[in-house]
């Protein structure tokens, strides 16, 4: 799992998931394959998702959160891209994806409880605090 920003900070590229509620926009998220370092792993997942390459020295491991399903752990990352590049979201994965300004997720984080519970004026809606990519998004702004 990982949270992908500009090269100058200003943006954070997020995913949305069909299953997730309205609005609603997280880290791009994969599993690792047999004999697959991490840091590659997030380098594959972030381009077959999206299309957009990270620069591989930028990946940096933040922190890892057990996970139940299918018995496995979330092992978090930080790590930087071109945000001039065109996504290329892959739909069979993801419904959407895009580049988030500082402002916009900064607004949608200021949300209490429930992400349910929102202005409908917020161009974006985040997981809740206590998840892994919250915290990765939080550890961003």
């Amino acid at each position: 799992i990982v949270c992908v920003t500009s090269r100058d900070g200003s943006k954070v590229l997020l995913a949305r998931h069909a299953r997730h509620p309205a609005k609603v926009h997280t880290v791009v998220a994969g599993f690792v394959e047999v004999g697959e370092r991490f840091e590659d792993a997030v380098q594959r997942e972030v381009f077959e998702e999206t299309g957009v390459r990270i620069d591989p020295e930028s990946v940096a491991y933040m922190n890892s959160q057990p996970w139940p399903f299918p018995q496995s752990s979330m092992i978090g990352f930080h790590a930087t891209a071109d945000d001039s590049t065109p996504l290329e979201v892959d739909t069979d994965e993801l419904e959407g994806a895009g580049w988030f300004g500082l402002e916009e997720v900064r607004a949608a984080a200021k949300v209490p409880g429930s992400t349910l519970k929102h202005d409908p004026g917020l161009a974006v809606l985040l997981p809740p605090k206590g998840v892994i990519a919250r915290e990765l998004i939080d550890s961003w702004l």
